[in-house]
């Protein structure tokens, strides 16, 4: 909190915040009260075990400060201030972030290769500098009130607040939500909070003014015309030397390890600099959903200690509350639930994972760009032609082969892709969602994205707007609210400005090539997999979930369904009617269900029965 009456300091607020988010660091607790600024910090050691307590204070009293996160090539930055004869008291990564911000200002954070959400008050100038790594993988929320501005790292901690007079919900976010799956940053589904956006940092004056500014913008640029094979050594090189820099620790680092490239790879080569490193996998006892199989078959190549985790419905059901808790604001991802089963069972082993995440987006390894690149030829046919492509995905039914193309064939890539997940339209939402609005649509919130790179080709396009929507809003979110859950910190080597830069010069036919996607990383580490993982499509934690919501998770979803308290948002007939189709293979509705039962079931827990929740914070039972 940074509040303009230096006096107004609540510091039962200050502590009911933090112990709602003690799972993000249960090793340590420290809170600071210091001229309206009051900050409170929850430590999960993974640098410098025995000297890196947070919040920090530099020794002349000036500038305080706590940090989130890792700053991977904090070392590099601390030798050139030593040569200049700056003395440090600890090996910790906060020490030297304040030396760099007393010597360069907030354009230090450019310097930064992390993963961060960063807060430094400096008393002389009573400002509080905010910032956020460019991927957007540390969270930080952010609320202005009239008292001044208020921080977390989980939007949950906000539940204490009183002066904000509970969670609420934007019915128009809530409607975008239906499209997108989750409500993409800036804004939450609460309309009294606010994201601090990935590549941006904040500056908040005593009296409340808040300025908020971009430090770098995630483009790719003209590409290169180095020859593919010294591309692709140029990869091989740069994400190895990531995958090096994120394994600095002075605790055990594990990996995830899916049945793709993406994990194979980060696995070979930390394994490489860690022999026999643990590697965990989830799966489950359903036919055609489970990756453990094509894993071990991995993980016996890259001689790891390979630990799996077979989960079952029943495991499934009893975690989905507390998946939906943890996520903060919905998120209508069912591998949710796989990565908060596996979270919890890598944080009975070691206590940092590397994960593949990121890869899809920088390398184009989402099967829609290849099948949207194919539609977009369609895009200089005439206009007949796409209005009988518009017309046929009308009339064949949902799940048959070629519905998708035929609709994608006839709508111009700005008014049909929203990033990688797509579940209602707008014409679908109305006979469920009370609120509906005809006079909104789901491109208010790409429409300013895609201006961004309205000269650049369809994949090009894609890619960016998944960088900042669906990267930021679903797969970074997931990762790392379920990892932390369980006090387990989720690294991701793809996700690292250097290995972007490098990214961003590719041709397109680098990507897609050879009849497969992200051919060029396939390419350049060849040599570290087996044949079969080298061309293996990608799955991404399958969950069986289709298959549960027709038979075992029936009774269930009805019972959340009629059980819902949120009924001027959800029409309770409309979703039942969805969960009957669903049950009768009239349609295959699973991804559309889950958002709704995800919707339903945070809105009890952050709204209709907050008291509830709240109590059984305080009490220890989330």
């Amino acid at each position: 909190m940074f509040n303009k009456d230096p006096k107004d300091n609540n510091e039962t607020l200050l502590q009911e915040m933090s112990k709602t988010i003690r799972h993000r660091g249960p090793d340590d607790s420290q809170y600071i009260v210091k001229d309206g600024f009051c900050v409170a910090f929850r430590r999960l050691s993974i640098i410098d075990l025995d000297n890196g307590a947070q919040p920090y204070t530099s020794p002349d009293g000036r500038f305080t400060a706590v940090f989130n996160g890792e700053i991977y090539n904090y070392r590099d930055l601390r030798q050139p201030l030593i040569d200049e004869g700056q003395t440090f008291a600890t090996n910790s990564e906060i020490e030297v972030l304040v030396a760099l911000y007393r010597k360069y200002g907030d354009e230090f954070i450019t310097m930064l290769r992390g993963m961060y959400a960063i807060l430094i008050y400096d008393s002389e100038e009573k400002t509080v500098f905010a910032g956020r790594d460019p991927f957007g993988i540390k969270p930080l929320y952010y609320r202005v009130t009239d008292s001044g501005v208020m921080f977390a790292s989980e939007m949950k901690a906000f539940l204490f607040d009183e002066t904000m007079g509970g969670f609420k919900v934007d019915e128009s976010l809530l409607q975008h939500y239906f499209t997108f799956q989750y409500v993409p940053e800036p804004k939450t589904i609460t309309p009294q909070i606010s994201v601090l956006e990935a590549s941006h940092y904040m500056k908040a004056d005593a009296e409340g003014k808040v300025d908020i500014k971009r430090y770098l913008d995630l483009k790719f640029q003209t590409p290169s015309e180095e020859s593919f094979e010294e591309k692709a050594k140029k990869l091989r090189k740069v994400l190895t030397e990531s995958v090096e820099y994120h394994m600095i620790s002075d605790v055990e680092v594990g990996t995830f390890l899916s049945s793709g490239i993406d994990s194979a790879i980060i696995t070979a080569i930390s394994s490489q600099l860690n022999p026999g490193i643990k590697a965990l996998t989830v799966g489950f006892d359903v036919a055609s959903y489970s990756e453990i199989d094509d894993a071990h078959e991995i993980a016996k190549h890259l001689n790891v200690d390979h630990i799996v985790l077979k989960g079952n419905v029943e495991q499934f059901k009893n975690a989905f509350e507390k998946v939906v808790w943890h996520l903060d604001s919905p998120v209508a991802d069912p591998s949710t639930v796989a990565i908060y089963m596996i979270a919890e069972e890598a944080s009975k082993h070691v206590k940092v994972m590397l994960s593949g995440e990121g890869s899809d987006e920088l390398f184009a390894g989402y099967k829609t760009y290849r099948d949207s690149l194919l539609a977009g030829r369609f895009q200089n046919a005439p206009s007949c032609v796409k209005g009988v492509c518009r017309g046929l995905s009308k009339i064949i039914p949902d799940g048959v082969k070629g519905k998708s193309f035929l609709m994608r064939a006839g709508v111009p890539l700005e008014e049909r892709y929203v990033g990688n997940a797509f579940l209602f339209d707008e014409k679908g939402k109305k006979p469920f969602l009370k609120t509906y609005n005809p006079n909104q649509s789901f491109t208010e919130l790409t429409r300013d994205v895609y201006a961004k790179v309205a000269d650049r080709d369809p994949l090009i396009k894609m890619q960016y707007v998944d960088i900042n929507t669906w990267l930021k809003g679903d797969i970074l979110v997931k990762g790392d609210r379920l990892s932390m859950a369980h006090s387990l910190e989720v690294r991701v080597p793809f996700l690292d400005k250097e290995v972007f830069q490098f990214v961003s010069t590719l041709k397109n036919e680098d990507k897609l090539s050879h009849g497969t996607t992200k051919y060029i990383l396939r390419y350049a580490f060849q040599d570290y997999v087996d044949p079969a993982t080298f061309m293996r499509p990608k799955l991404g934690y399958p969950v069986p979930v289709r298959i549960w919501l027709r038979n075992e998770l029936y009774e269930w979803a009805r019972d959340i369904i009629n059980g819902s308290k949120a009924d001027q948002y959800i029409d309770k007939a409309a979703a039942l009617k969805l969960l009957e189709d669903h049950r009768t293979e009239k349609a295959d509705n699973y991804r559309k269900l889950w958002s709704i039962l995800v919707f339903i079931t945070w809105y009890n827990m952050y709204i209709a029965d907050a008291d509830n929740t709240r109590r059984r914070i305080l009490d220890g039972e989330l």
